[in-house]
Order: C-alpha cells, then structure tokens, then sequence
C-alpha cells in the first residue's frame, strides 16, 4: 500500500508522500478489520480510530542500507507515521467513514482524526477536508509539540460540537543549574523536566481546553535514554530484558561490557514522574476544566460540585505567593481549606522522596472569598480546595434576555449597529436614540445547558436585527466579517452563524467566537478609534499572561445595572463679583459606579450672588443615554479671594541647561480661594535669578519662588513655589521590553502575530500584518506611559523585508513627526537595522513600513533612550486643616498639633512638594484625634506626618492658642475665655 515498501514514509530525501492512490481502499479497509480483529481477540472496546499520524509533517521518511536493501538496524523511524498531504486524507477519512457503514461492521468505533503535530498543521489539513470528510470524524485528535494556534483548533471544536483530545505530546527538558539541577538531559533527579511537563500541560489545559491529555510513551527505553543523554518519559525499563539466556538482564549493557550488577533490569522513574501525578493523581475523569487568571495554574471542577483542584507550577528559583480566587462559587461553608500538595526536586537515589508532599490544610478567607498560600522555588502545587459548592449568580458573564454594552477592552468604546448592516466601535451616544443601537440582547440557544463552556447565543439588536459571522471556517480562512441581518430569533438560533460562543482564558477577558465561522469578534486592524469597523480573525492570545487579544475582548456591561441613582457633586470657586463658568456636563452615578458625562442644565440664579463672600450651591436636572432623568445634580461654588497657591514642580536630569528647566517649568500654579477645595489655574511668574546653575549638575533640589497673578483688579500676587528636583538618566537599550508599561499597537495585524510580539526578547516571535492579497504598508506604535529620550531604533525583520520604513515620534501636542533619520531602504531579513537620528523626547515611537501589494514579518522592535529616575522627595509643600494652613508648617517636619474650637473632628489636605508623588491621608475620627498623611515618592519613599488635634482651655496655654484654626485667637487670654464661655 506504501510507495516504499514501508509505513515510514518514502525513500527519497524529499520524503514525499507514501500511501499510494490505489492503496487507499486497502488502507481503509485493513484499519476496519484490524480494529474488529481486536476487539474480538481480546475484548477491548475501541472508541476512535485514527487512520493518520502527523500525517502533513515533513520530516517522515525511511533510510535504506544500500548492502542489505533494507531499513538500518540504527533506523530510528520505524514506526511514527507517514506523509500523507491533505487531499488523501480527506479520501481516506471518506473511504474509512464508508467501510464502517457497511452492513456487518462489528465495530462501533468512530473516526478521529488527524493527530497532527502542532494546531497549525492540523487547521491547514482540516480546512482541506471536504465537508463529506469533516462530518465523517467524531473526534479531533491534535499533538502541541508546537503551540501556536491551540485557540483556533479549541474554537473550531466548539463550533463544530466535537470532542477534542490533545493525543499526544512528549520531551525533554535538560537541567537547569539555578534550580539545582546539572546541565544533562538525563539526570533524572532535574527538576527541570519535570517542571517543563507540567508547563506544557498547564498551557495546554488552559488554551486548548481539551477533553483528554494523552501523554507520548510515558515508558521510555532506560537504555536509549540514557546513553543519548535524554530524558523522554516518565517511567524507564530497558526494552531487551527478554532476550534469550539472558532474561533478566539487558543484552545491550551486557554486550557493552557492564557487570551482571549493572545490566540488571530495573524499572527507574524521574521527576516529570513526580510531576505528572500532581495532575493525575487528581484531577479525575469526568471533572470540568474552569479558568483563572493565573497563567502558571490549571484548575479543575470536580465532577461532584463539591470542590475544586488547581494544579500550579514555579518554575522559578524564588519562592511565589498564589492566592486563589474562589468569588465564582455560591458557597463557602465555614471550614472551608485549600491544602497543597507539593513536588520538589528529589535526589536521585530516592527520586520520590519530595514528591506529593501533602502541606497544612490553609483556612479560606470566606469575607474575601480567597486563599493565598506560598508555594516553593522549583516546584509543582496541587492545591485541594474543599468546602466551596454551587456557582456564584455574578460567575457568568451574561444572562439568558438581558441586554448589555459591549466594550472593546483596548478601545473603551461601544460595539455599535449602525444603518448599512456593519457594526463597528463608537463612543456612547449621546442620547437613548443612539445608545438603542449599542445595547445587545443575549438570547440562549439552549435553556438546558446554562453553565456549559460552549454555550451559544444569539446577540439582537434593539431594531431587532441579529449579529451575524461568515469567513473562517466557512471559507477556509482566518478571517471574516460581521453584520447585521434581520432574520428572526428562531431563524437565528437555527443558523450557526448567527451563534456565538462566549469564551474566557482567565475568567475575566471575554471574547465572541461565531459558531459558523470558528474565529472571533475582533475591532479591525487592531486600531481603536471611533468608527473603526469590526470584523473575525482567528483568537490570539499571550501564553505567558494568559490574557486574550486586546482588540478581541469585550465588557459586558447589564442595562439592569444601569438604574440611575443620581449625578455626582461638583466643586468650584470663583473671585468676588466674577460669575463662574459652570461645568456643562455632570457624571451619572449608577449601581457598577460612575458613568459616562451627560449634559446638565443648571438652575438660574440672580447674579449678585456673585458679590457676596461665602458658598453658593446650584441643583442641575438632565436626562442620561437611557432616557432616565436626574434632578440631583449640584455644584457648590465658593465665593471669595485668593489666599494661596499649591506648590509647583519640574523634574529634569542631571546637566539639564537652564534654559531646558525654563522650557519645562509650569506656566502656571493651582490658585486657592477661601477656604474653598477647588483650584483655578494661575499664570505665574517665576524668578529665575534664585536658581544656581550649578545645582543642574548633581541629583537633588533647588527653590524658585515666583509671583502668581490673581488676575482680579486690586489683588497683589501670590507667592509661588517651584521645586526643581534634578534626578540621573537612566538608558535603556530596548525601552519597550524594559517597561512593561509600554503599549504597543498596528494599523493591520495578522491573527496570532502580535505587534508586542516585537519587544519580547525573542526573535522566533513575530508581527505580521499577512492577508491574501497584500498590503501597500502598514505601522507599529509603541506608547509610553513617561517621557523618553530617544535617539535610535534597531528593527529586526524576519519574512519578507519591507521596501522602506521611516522612524517618528510623537510630539507634546500628541501628532507624528518624522525623525531627522528620514526614509531608510535596502532592508534585508538576514541582518537588523539600527536607525539613528537626532534625539527627541516623546512619549511615542512609530515605525512606518512599506511593501506595495506584499505584506513583512517584524521579529524585534529595540527602541534605545532614556528616561529620567524616578524622584525620591516624600516632602509636603501644604498641610490645610479644612482647607486653611496649619500654624509653623515647613517642608520636612513630621509632627504638628492643631487646636480645634469643639471635639468635631476637622478635615485634613495635604499637597506634595512633588507633583508627581502621592499623598495619602487617614483622617482623624472621634475615637483617634491623629491624622496620619503618608507622602508616596515617585521611586516608592514613603514618609508620614501626623497632625494631633487638640482642644479645651487647658490646650491654649504654653502657646497653644496660637496653633488654632478658628475662629483664630489673639492671646491666651482670649483662648481661654473663650473654651470657658463653652462650658
């Protein structure tokens, strides 16, 4: 039946296909009969049958020893499988499907198939398959030795209602000295094989969500092992302990030269042994794969309800806390407990001695619904969680005929129908008109499967029209479109491509795979403006954080949620005689917290309330997006003269000229009135005479005091602070992968390529804005979340080198300028470009490409700069009891007393000498008179003040009276006199 002669493959070296055309039928029939014959021989009942392995995996052939004409008794690929291209596999998978539904069959077998290598072979072979074929198999058989596209085969057996099992994957993992282990592949006492077992295993459980993980060869040759310094497996024998007069023993270890001693036949095992029984000794057949939001666990429902077990793995030198979220159940009894059962590394003279080590049973937090334990370096935890039943109401996303908005995660904005049968991305509308097109109704498929993994909905828009998919599986693609059709829900829930299937990697991103197409809801080309349309691509994700495609993943927000509860207060202040400008929006309150500004019409009020010192409290009505009117709105407005200003800062580095500290100095101050808690922006003037040049030159701080115009007839400036702090420059020879506050965005991206790919350190990862046809060019954005100073750029291509690209950066106005480096061509794939240019501070790169009608693959984005250290001054600038200064503050003293008219309890405000540090205040109560302000450095300094609040007679003696706030003593005498007069 084969070309060769033999089911490796072909003998040839371009190992080309071996099954041959008129062997086809044999094939199929020889697979039917050999599964009868065993059945009937020894009583098993067979499942699946899978007529391939790795079937489209080029590496397949066999060698022939040219002085015998056979295979070599050094012929490693005896057995594995043969290249077998996609059109004979459909053939065969027909033939097969025909033999087994022929009368008299005896098998109740089922196909499988085709137990590819990786996802991505198997997608390639599968949208070969005719439909005939894809119909004829009952079950999806995928290896993950390689990784990519685990999402698109888990989508495609959701949509196709089909069991997936991961059939097969093995390896090794040599050791890792700072784990403790030696360098060899061998050593079974490594901890590092063990732990890549079960990484592989976590990830596969996680992305692939299969019903079955089936391991390759779990029994190993000790002696190959071993001698080819591997460590395949988990359990090792040697495989010639049978041979004749010499059972018992290995007669290659004999024939090597061992001793009797050494050649005696053991069973041995290694710490992926270990590790494996972290999962197989429990989590159990029949238990349901949940997630969290952990990319290093994988959890587990057990079959009963009553519990759950989550299996995670440090593969880290330094110890981790692991705190378990378990919000997601309705019931957490009293004696609830997590306890861990841990493997760590073994010697190899008791291999199992650190395995399933069973810990201390932890308590669950039942107030906080969580768990948090510490899991050693090293090491893979099973974590047993008793006493926890019942699913939470708040634990599914969506609920069967509520309706909901959907927001983009990476956009903020609204899936929106919109006239022509598209959809796309909006703001919120500004009214109930516009807002009817943004809510989505989601109605169940099915009513009997409410916690199913693969529950199907269709999503109605309030016109009535149905959400709808086609591309992907339809037309062989990993891309589609979406839209509007008006056809009926009962049309709709008979039509897979008006289903959708809500899908979680962590529990928390949620994404909308179309059933018919088997790819997801996706904002097109990854952008995030309003109006950008949305169409389907293939799910993407990141293994390492777990979290799905940003432009993938939606919020869903109830409208049962959105009840208006009222608008949030708004403060203002206001010189004498100046009517204020009052806000032309207010911010809707709702149940799940804030909501987007509506628009507020506010009372009318006579104008001489104006010229008056004192507050002034306007009530505002309006309607918010829903249609819900509010009569709550309220401004307080102070009325009043200035009194003081904040203090001001700049942060520069060190050798910063003058006039570069000049350029970047406030223009202005926040201004106080009265008492008032409101801020009104101040021109200032600063006198740069009191700044010494030299203080630029080292890290620390120098004083400006500058004048700030009131702008009010009359009013004399006010004093103004600027604290100049001067801090090192840090340089970064890749910005992005150093700062992982760093976004990086494409104006097209192809599904499962990244654009953050091109800041990982790793060059086998890639961006690619790939898709049929070609595109004229296309841009990576990478945002800062601070100032850098940039002055080169290394890219490094990896397919198809664009025909130019162009470095920008954004401007402080926030637009794109070109870099003085200009237009760079002669690209090439085998060596990166580094492109320097005159150094700019932006807080965004651009890296512009173009490649007419062609597409490029960008591997690594290194963006050199610096940026300035984080500053340490924890100082304050101002401390206000109800907004009035306390009495002998100065920057850098910690301890005050105030002396208050009564036992009420005053406010406490505090601003930093920093602009950019953090102040954080717990306020006195009746039962603890000492407020606590804790000033936060932007480099993480902490430092803390406390202000004592006194009162009585007794207090203003020794000076006391002068520490008063109101109503503001003259004397002691008249401190006194005035506690006495109170009784």
């Amino acid at each position: 039946m084969t070309r060769s002669g033999y089911v490796s493959g072909q003998v040839n070296t371009a190992k080309g296909e071996n099954l041959l055309p008129q062997g086809e039928q044999k094939f199929a029939a020889y697979m039917k009969h050999a599964v009868e014959l065993l059945e009937k021989g020894s009583g098993i009942s067979v499942d699946t049958i899978d007529p391939f392995n790795e079937p489209n995996s080029g590496y397949w052939g066999t060698a022939i020893d040219s002085a015998t004409g056979k295979p070599p008794t050094s012929f490693t690929q005896k057995q594995e499988g043969a290249l077998i291209y996609p059109a004979a596999q459909d053939r065969v998978t027909k033939l097969l499907a025909a033999e087994l539904a022929k009368d008299g069959t005896s098998t109740e077998a089922i196909i499988s198939a085709m137990d590819e290598t990786d996802p991505s072979k198997f997608m390639t072979n599968w949208n070969a398959y005719s439909q005939e074929a894809k119909d004829a198999v009952g079950q999806l058989n995928v290896h993950t030795y390689g990784t990519n596209d685990r999402r698109r085969v888990r989508d495609l057996a959701k949509s196709a209602n089909k069991p997936l099992w991961m059939s097969e994957v093995g390896g090794f993992w040599p050791g890792n000295p700072a784990l403790g282990d030696s360098t060899s592949g061998w050593d079974r006492s490594n901890i590092t094989n063990g732990l890549g077992i079960a990484s592989r295993m976590v990830n596969d459980l996680r992305e692939l969500e299969p019903d079955a993980w089936v391991f390759w060869q779990p029994v190993e040759d000790t002696y190959k092992q071993e001698k080819g310094d591997k460590g395949w497996g988990s359990i090792y024998v040697d495989f010639d302990c049978n041979y004749d007069g010499r059972e018992g023993f290995s007669n290659r270890r004999l024939n090597d030269g061992a001793s009797p001693d050494d050649a005696k036949c053991r069973v041995l095992t290694n710490q992926k042994y270990n590790t494996t029984r972290n999962f197989t000794h429990y989590i159990r057949p029949g238990d349901f794969l949940i997630q969290n939001e952990d990319p290093k666990t994988a959890s587990a429902l057990r079959a009963d309800g009553t519990g759950a077990t989550l299996v995670h793995f440090n593969d880290t030198p330094t110890p981790e806390t692991v705190t378990i979220d378990l919000s997601k159940f309705a019931s957490i009894t009293d004696g609830a407990t997590v306890t861990p059962v841990v493997t760590t590394k073994s010697p190899v003279d008791d291999i199992e001695r650190n395995a399933l080590v069973k810990g201390a049973p932890v308590a669950v937090d039942r107030t906080a619904k969580r768990a948090t334990l510490q899991v050693p370096p090293a090491s893979v935890v099973t974590f047993l969680v008793d006493g926890v039943s019942g699913v939470a109401e708040e634990a599914a996303p969506v609920v069967d005929g509520h309706s909901y908005h959907l927001t983009g995660e990476a956009s903020g904005k609204y899936l929106t129908a919109r006239a022509d049968a598209s959809a796309g991305i909006e703001e919120l509308g500004a009214n109930a008109a516009v807002v009817a097109s943004q809510l989505w109704t989601f109605n169940a498929v099915n009513t009997d499967d409410e916690f199913s993994h693969d529950r199907r909905w269709v999503l109605t828009n309030r016109d009535g029209r149905v959400l709808t998919g086609n591309g992907g599986l339809l037309n062989r693609a990993q891309s589609g479109a979406a839209s509007l059709s008006a056809i009926s829900l009962d049309e709709a829930k008979t039509n897979p491509s008006a289903q959708w299937i809500v899908t979680t990697e962590n529990g928390k991103q949620w994404t909308l795979v179309n059933a018919g197409a088997a790819i997801a809801l996706q904002v097109s080309g990854g952008q995030t403006a309003a109006g950008t349309a949305v169409a389907l691509a293939s799910s993407a994700g990141s293994t390492t954080t777990a979290t799905s495609n940003a432009h993938q993943a939606w919020a869903f927000t109830d409208l049962a949620d959105l009840v208006l509860l009222g608008a949030k207060s708004t403060e203002l202040s206001t010189p004498i005689g100046v009517a204020p400008s009052l806000p032309k929006t207010v911010v809707p309150l709702y149940e799940k917290g804030p909501g987007r500004p509506v628009a507020v019409q506010w009372e009318a009020v006579d104008p001489s309330v104006w010229n008056k010192r004192g507050t002034v409290t306007l009530h505002g009505s309006g309607t918010d997006p829903y249609g819900q009117s509010f009569t709550d709105a309220e401004v307080v407005v102070t009325v009043g003269k200035y009194v003081a200003t904040d203090p001001a800062s700049v942060t520069v580095g060190v050798g910063t000229s003058l006039a570069d500290v000049q350029a970047a100095a406030p223009a202005a101050v926040p201004g106080q009135i009265g008492a008032g808690t409101a801020r009104n922006s101040l021109a200032v003037t600063w006198d740069w005479s009191t700044l010494d040049a030299a203080a630029l030159q080292a890290p620390g701080t120098a004083t400006v005091r500058g004048k700030a115009a009131t702008g009010v007839a009359g009013d004399k400036a006010l004093d103004a602070v600027l604290t100049v702090i001067v801090v090192d420059r840090v340089s970064s020879s890749n910005v992005c992968k150093d700062d992982p506050a760093t976004t990086v965005t494409a104006s097209y991206t192809e599904p499962s390529y990244a654009p953050k790919n091109t800041c990982d350190g790793n060059t086998s990862t890639r961006w690619s804005n790939w898709v049929s046809g070609g595109r004229n060019g296309d841009s990576l954005d990478y945002a800062f979340t601070r100032d850098y100073t940039v002055n080169s750029v290394k890219v490094t291509l990896a397919e198809k080198a664009a025909q130019s690209l162009k470095v920008q950066y954004r401007d402080a106005s926030g637009a794109w300028k070109d870099t003085s480096a200009g237009t760079i061509t002669g690209l090439t794939t085998t060596a990166p470009v580094t492109v320097t240019f005159e150094p700019v501070i932006t807080r965004g790169i651009r890296i512009s490409l173009t490649h007419p009608g062609s597409y490029t693959k960008v591997a690594e984005v290194a963006i050199s700069g610096s940026k300035l250290a984080d500053a340490g001054v924890a100082e304050l600038g101002r401390l206000l009891v109800d907004q009035k200064s306390v009495v002998g503050f100065a920057p850098g003293v910690a301890q005050y007393e105030v002396l208050t008219e009564s036992t009420a309890v005053p406010t406490l405000a505090g601003y930093a000498l920093d602009t950019n540090a953090k102040v954080s205040i717990a306020q006195a109560t009746e039962e603890n008179p000492t407020a606590v302000v804790i000033v936060t450095a932007p480099n993480g300094i902490l430092k803390e003040h406390r202000v004592s609040f006194v009162t009585g007679k007794q207090e203003c003696i020794d000076n006391g009276w002068s520490r008063n706030v109101e109503p503001g003593f003259q004397s002691e005498g008249e401190c006194v006199s005035y506690f006495a007069a109170q009784g």
